[in-house]
């Protein structure tokens, strides 16, 4: 299993992390991006699955594909905003991971924008 791989990499890159940090704690950083790294890259085949799937099951519903691309964005940014913000915070820096935090929330919203006016438009018809 996938997570047994993804478990032992996280633990050693822990351990390693926790060890170097009293010997050379900029280095410690550096491993546990690398280790982050590892982890994501691991699992990058179930992302194009689960996106694969959501697109077949928003072309049965009809969505329109600017609707999922969309979705897929905010995903994204949410994902790389959370992994980003854990980096950033871990380093200690963590005013700087809430900046970042806020920055990927604001850009969620600008993204999302364009679907909460199509979801006020659709109401608009309907009370018409």
């Amino acid at each position: 299993m996938e997570i047994f791989r993804i478990v032992a990499v996280a633990l050693i890159t822990a351990f390693c992390v926790l060890v170097l940090r009293e010997v050379k704690s900029e280095l410690a950083a550096v491993v546990a991006l690398a280790g982050g790294i590892i982890v994501l890259l691991s699992v990058i085949d179930y992302f194009s699955d689960v996106f694969s799937v959501v697109a077949d099951i928003a072309k049965r519903a009809g969505l329109a594909a600017s609707v999922v691309t969309l979705l897929f964005k905010v995903i994204a940014v949410g994902y790389i905003t959370e992994f980003s913000a854990s980096v950033i915070d871990d380093v200690g820096l963590p005013s700087l991971a809430e900046k970042v935090t806020l920055a990927g929330k604001i850009i969620i919203v600008a993204v999302s924008l364009p679907i909460v006016v199509k979801l006020f438009d659709f109401i608009a018809s309907m009370l018409t």
